[in-house]
């Protein structure tokens, strides 16, 4: 509105708003007439390959050169992510864990309606991207290296990475942020059940980070039950790619393999991919492979 003068936003970003029906790609006649509302009060829907016209004489003077370029409208971070590390087939799935974790999937399809406990919107016109999110990724162990004083959690890796799953007896409640997928329920808080005098701050790292990874399970599940295959996972995020062991935990627990993404601006880099896709630079989302390191495999002895 302030750059053209008109409200528009792309399908990707309308139709995570919960008043667009993602398959007919219109405004949802049904929540619109509930809320009192009509198509002209939220603006015009726009594919992401459309360029913006028509920049406000102000905005236009203060761009110089930039004024020329192409606008094209605002995706989804979550799905520029994805297209930007390269998960842009059902197979290919892409985890991240930073100061929350979400889990996301991006394919082809006429129609999608997720499943309980997931949500899904579009990458644009034929894309959708499904998923679920997690309130409490690296801020858990965040808290948790703050709380005990660890001050060089680093030093504790190799230890974790030889730990057995679940051997020092504790169950975490990981929702000191509330809880997202897939029961959604904000008010929801933390536990720590099975302390012993014998529990060490490892013991609580480990339990800690197991915890989330069993959320990310659940996602999962949810994921693989709607989509042909999965093949590998790739790792995204200051969480997953700081942490070999951490990274090794959700490896076992999700029992398939976790490729690491290389690219440090993976959503920045999906949003160029975008614009130049809708420019004719290539043919498909995957012209340009995405960057990527190791290949982390799950142990069967710890799945």
């Amino acid at each position: 509105l302030r750059l053209f003068g008109t409200p528009a936003g792309s399908h990707s970003m309308v139709s995570g708003s919960g008043l667009f029906d993602i398959n007919k790609l219109q405004w949802d006649e049904e929540v619109l007439n509930a809320l009192g509302l009509a198509p002209e009060n939220l603006g015009t829907v726009v594919p992401v390959s459309q360029p913006f016209e028509g920049l406000t004489p102000a905005v236009r003077d203060r761009l110089g050169r930039l004024a020329g370029v192409p606008w094209f409208p605002a995706l989804g971070d979550g799905a520029c992510s994805n297209v930007g590390a390269g998960c842009v087939t059902p197979e290919r799935p892409a985890i991240m864990i930073g100061t929350s974790g979400a889990m996301r999937t991006v394919w082809q399809v006429e129609a999608l309606t997720p499943p309980w406990g997931l949500w899904a919107y579009r990458v644009d016109g034929k894309r959708f991207v499904m998923g679920g999110a997690l309130s409490n990724g690296g801020n858990l162990i965040e808290w948790w290296t703050k709380t005990l004083q660890l001050e060089r959690l680093h030093e504790y890796e190799e230890a974790l990475l030889q730990a057995r799953p679940a051997a020092h007896g504790l169950t975490v409640l990981p929702f000191w942020a509330g809880e997202r997928s897939p029961g959604w329920a904000s008010d929801a808080t933390g536990a720590i059940v099975g302390l012993r005098l014998h529990t060490s701050p490892l013991d609580l790292i480990q339990a800690a980070m197991e915890a989330v990874a069993y959320r990310f399970s659940l996602i999962f599940e949810r994921l693989v039950a709607t989509v042909d295959r999965v093949d590998h996972l790739v790792a995204t995020g200051g969480g997953l790619l700081r942490n070999r062991a951490w990274r090794q935990t959700v490896c076992d627990v999700l029992g398939r393999p976790l490729v690491v993404s290389l690219e440090a601006e993976a959503s920045s880099r999906g949003a160029a991919l975008v614009a130049l896709h809708a420019l004719g630079a290539w043919n498909t989302l995957h012209d340009v492979p995405a960057a990527v390191g190791e290949t982390c495999y799950p142990r069967p002895d710890f799945h």
